[in-house]
C-alpha cells in the first residue's frame, strides 16, 4: 500500500504528521507539568484527527463506504474533544449536546454515503454541521475576548475555523460548476489547497492553544510560590513585592492599608487542634476576600495576621474593617463552642507620602499592638480608637 502512493498522499501525510507531533507536545504538557484535564482532551483531538485524515489518505479500510464511516467517526470525536477541550480550558463545562451533535451528524453521513448515496448532500451535511457545533463553542467562549491576546486570538480563529467550513462545500461543490478552473488547478490540486488551507488554520489554533497551555502552567507554577495554599491570598513576599510596586507608581487616588490579627488565635490550637486552627485561617482568608473585593490586594504576612490594601479613604476602609468584623461574628465553625466566638483586632492608615513598605507596614503594626492590648476585638485607625 505505502509503494503505491501517490504525489498528493505523499503531501497530504503531512497534516496528520504534525497532528501526532501536536498531540505529543500536549500530551507530555498534561503528564509531566500540568494535569489539567483540558490538555489530554486536546491530545486527544489532535490524536483523533491524525488517525481520520490517515485513513482518508491511505484509503484504509479499501471499501471507499466503510472508509468514510470510520474516517468519518474519527474526524468527529476529534472535534469533539478539541470543542470539549476549549470548553473546559475556558471554564464551562463540556455539554452532553456537543456529543449528541456529533453523533447525529454521523449518523446523517451514514445515511448519505449507504442508504441514499448522495456526496453532494453528505458534504453539506458533515460540513455545515460541524461549523455550527465549532461556531456554537466559540459563541461560549466568548470571554475569551476579554482575556489576554493569545486567548483573544483563539477565539477569532476558532470562529474562522468554524466559519470555514461552511465555505468549503461551497467551494468544492457549488462554484467549479460555474468557474473554469485552470488546468494547472485541477481537481486533485483545488482540493488539496482547500485542505491544506483548513490544516493551517488548524495548525495556527494547534499553536496558539499550545502557548495559553504554556501560559497557562507558568501561572500556575508562579501562584504555587505566591500564594498561600491555606488562604488563597498572597503570600508575604508576593504580597510585599506588589506593595512596592504599588507605592512606586505613586498613585494619585488614596489607599489605607489594614492590619488585621485574629484574637487568641493560639487557643483555637490548643483547644481545638491545628485543623480547626487551619479552618479558621481559611475562614478568614475567605471573609477578607468577599469583604474587600476585586479592587483590593490582600495577603496572609504571619501565622495568623492578614494585610489588606484597598483604594480608599481610611473612613470607607473603616467600613470595610467592621464588614469583616461583624462577618467573622456571624461566621459559625461547627468543631468551635459557640462560647469562644473568633473576633479580630485592625491596625488602619492611609498611604503618606515618603512611605515604603517598611514603613507602611510598621505604622500599621502599632496601631494593631494599640488595639490589641486596648482590649482586641478593636479597630484603630491613626490616634482614634473605635
Amino acid at each position: 500500500m505505502i509503494q503505491n502512493l501517490s504525489t498528493t498522499q505523499v503531501l497530504t501525510l503531512g497534516s496528520p504528521a504534525i497532528a501526532i507531533v501536536i498531540s505529543g507536545t500536549f500530551f507530555c504538557l498534561w503528564k509531566f507539568h500540568d494535569r489539567r484535564s483540558y490538555l489530554i482532551l486536546l491530545a486527544s483531538a489532535f490524536l483523533l484527527y491524525a488517525t481520520g485524515a490517515a485513513m482518508q489518505i491511505l484509503r484504509w479500510p479499501a471499501d471507499p463506504g466503510l472508509n468514510n464511516i470510520v474516517s468519518t467517526a474519527a474526524m468527529l470525536a476529534s472535534i469533539t474533544s478539541l470543542a470539549a477541550g476549549l470548553a473546559v480550558r475556558y471554564g464551562r463545562r463540556a455539554k452532553r449536546w456537543l456529543i449528541l451533535a456529533m453523533a447525529g451528524i454521523w449518523l446523517v453521513n451514514s445515511y448519505f454515503c449507504y442508504a441514499s448515496p448522495e456526496p453532494a448532500l453528505r458534504s453539506y451535511a458533515l460540513n455545515f454541521g460541524i461549523g455550527l457545533v465549532l461556531c456554537a463553542v466559540a459563541w461560549r467562549i466568548r470571554h475569551a475576548l476579554r482575556g489576554s491576546l493569545i486567548d483573544r486570538g483563539i477565539f477569532w480563529i476558532l470562529l474562522l475555523f468554524g466559519l470555514s467550513f461552511f465555505g468549503r462545500p461551497l467551494l468544492t461543490q457549488a462554484l467549479p460548476a460555474y468557474l473554469i478552473v485552470p488546468d494547472w488547478l485541477g481537481s486533485q490540486a483545488f482540493d488539496l489547497i482547500l485542505q491544506v488551507s483548513l490544516v493551517l488554520m488548524g495548525l495556527v489554533l494547534a499553536l496558539l492553544l499550545f502557548a495559553a497551555s504554556v501560559a497557562d502552567m507558568f501561572t500556575r507554577m508562579r501562584n504555587d510560590r505566591d500564594i498561600d495554599g491555606l488562604t488563597g491570598l498572597w503570600n508575604r513576599r508576593a504580597f510585599d513585592e506588589r506593595l512596592e510596586a504599588l507605592i512606586t507608581r505613586a498613585p494619585r487616588q488614596p489607599y489605607t492599608l489594614l492590619l488585621i490579627d485574629i484574637d487568641h488565635f493560639k487557643s483555637f490550637n490548643d483547644r481545638y487542634g491545628h485543623a480547626v486552627g487551619d479552618t479558621v485561617l481559611r475562614l478568614m482568608g475567605r471573609l477578607i476576600r468577599d469583604c474587600a473585593g476585586d479592587q483590593a490586594l490582600t495577603g496572609r504576612v504571619g501565622g495568623e495576621e492578614f494585610a489588606v490594601v484597598v483604594p480608599a479613604e481610611p473612613a470607607e476602609a473603616h467600613e470595610l474593617a467592621l464588614c469583616l468584623s461583624r462577618a467573622l461574628h456571624d461566621s459559625k465553625i461547627p468543631d468551635i463552642h459557640e462560647d469562644h466566638q473568633i473576633t479580630a483586632s485592625t491596625g488602619l492608615t492611609m498611604l503618606q507620602t515618603g512611605d515604603t513598605v517598611s514603613i507602611w507596614m510598621r505604622r500599621a503594626d502599632i496601631l494593631l499592638y494599640q488595639a490589641k492590648h486596648g482590649g482586641r476585638n478593636r479597630i484603630v485607625r491613626q490616634a482614634s480608637t473605635t
